[in-house]
């Protein structure tokens, strides 16, 4: 019995300093977290703590921000990006973007279940692209991994309002797009277990479920440490004189500025952008995605998913189909009628679970609504600002 006691009394240390650990980390948490200014946070497209971790979007969530879903187009360097324009008069809550390049349904699945304490009227917006749909296999695995949350992912199986039934295709998908890498081997073992769902499964599960219990305690107590570590250099919280806005103007300013940055190209793009990505290959872009089949693509279970896991969660997210460069998409052979099946099908999948839908696919020929051949620009973010304002603001 003596020789067990060397490696027991260790184990017993340790859990007793990680607790005394956190007891401290809360109280430094707590000292801070009413004090300082989200702002910076919520507005960094680049926010790695912010998009995988925990305890800064129940903090956003509290304030009753927007949640703004995304990819790459949350980067967009017009002044039209949300970030500039909320809050405002008739709209005095901020707005706190979630996702960067690589950021599709499933991590949005991951983020939106790991805010607690969600409402069914909570201001939530996914923006969905095109292009994550245009690779059959979906997001590849490289990528994904990429953006992955070890803490989100356990906080999907541990939340009792997603179903059974939900959390299995999850952990079906989260399987296959992690057994190609080895950087998060204990979360690959865990879906693939999971989604497994029989008996010898759950007899395994259940055997390391205290081990990766441990393992999520722990992963919570670095994201406090993170978010210490972030917010403690941030500016206090100060009174913000709220800016009133007046949209015709806006769109006079966005009309003015599109029309400045776009001049040397016949596709409506940005002049640096054309000159850096297009200019020298244009040529040999011709009919490059004539075979492509958005809707045959892994992208459209993903959705599916996040569907799904909204519904469960009870909330609605207005679900934004964002348009594509019309004039570039028709030379590259993606046709225009399948575009449109691609959006209708889209809209209908959301409608089907009682999501409202901005289409936007009859802005895709409209100068200036993108900055490039995909990316929301002027025109368009502050269309999609301004559509945000009525429909959450609505009686």
């Amino acid at each position: 019995m003596k020789k067990y006691r060397y490696f027991i009394i260790p184990i017993i240390c340790t859990i007793i300093f990680a607790f005394a650990f956190n007891v401290i980390l809360d109280k430094k948490y707590e000292e801070v977290k009413d004090k300082k200014d989200l702002t910076t946070i919520k507005h960094d497209y680049n926010n790695i703590n912010r998009n995988r971790g925990v305890l800064l979007k129940d903090d956003m969530h509290k304030e009753g921000d927007l949640i703004l879903l995304g990819s790459s187009e949350l980067s967009s360097q017009v002044y039209q990006n949300p970030i500039n324009i909320f809050p405002f008069e008739g709209a005095d809550y901020d707005v706190s973007i979630y996702g960067r390049s690589y950021t599709q349904s499933l991590q949005h699945t991951a983020i939106l279940s790991s805010i607690s304490d969600l409402k069914s009227d909570d201001k939530i917006a996914l923006i969905v692209s095109s292009q994550w749909f245009e690779q059959p296999l979906g997001l590849a695995g490289s990528d994904f991994s990429v953006n992955f949350s070890e803490l989100q992912f356990y906080k999907i199986f541990n939340n009792d309002k997603i179903s059974k039934e939900n959390k299995i295709k999850y952990a079906q998908r989260i399987s296959e797009l992690l057994k190609s890498g080895d950087q998060f081997g204990e979360e690959s073992i865990y879906a693939k277990l999971y989604s497994e769902n029989n008996v010898f499964s759950k007899i395994a599960l259940g055997l390391i479920k205290p081990y990766y219990a441990t393992k999520e305690y722990m992963l919570e107590v670095k994201d406090k440490v993170q978010t210490i570590k972030g917010t403690k250099n941030l500016e206090d919280k100060k009174d913000v004189k709220i800016k009133s806005i007046n949209w015709q103007e806006e769109n006079s300013r966005a009309e003015t500025e599109g029309a400045s940055n776009v001049t040397n190209n016949d596709i409506n793009v940005d002049d640096y952008y054309y000159d850096t990505y297009l200019k020298d290959v244009y040529d040999q872009l011709e009919g490059r995605l004539k075979n492509v089949d958005l809707l045959s693509s892994k992208e459209v279970a993903d959705y599916q998913t996040f569907l799904n896991v909204s519904s469960d969660l009870g909330v609605k997210p207005l679900i934004i189909l964002a348009p594509v460069n019309g004039l570039y998409y028709d030379y590259l052979g993606l046709t225009k009628e399948k575009r449109d099946l691609f959006y209708n099908t889209i809209e209908q999948m959301a409608k089907d679970k009682g999501f409202d839908v901005l289409n936007l696919q009859s802005k895709e020929y409209d100068k200036y609504y993108l900055r490039d051949v995909m990316h929301l620009g002027w025109k368009g973010w502050i269309n999609i600002d301004e559509e945000m304002y009525n429909y959450f603001n609505k009686e």
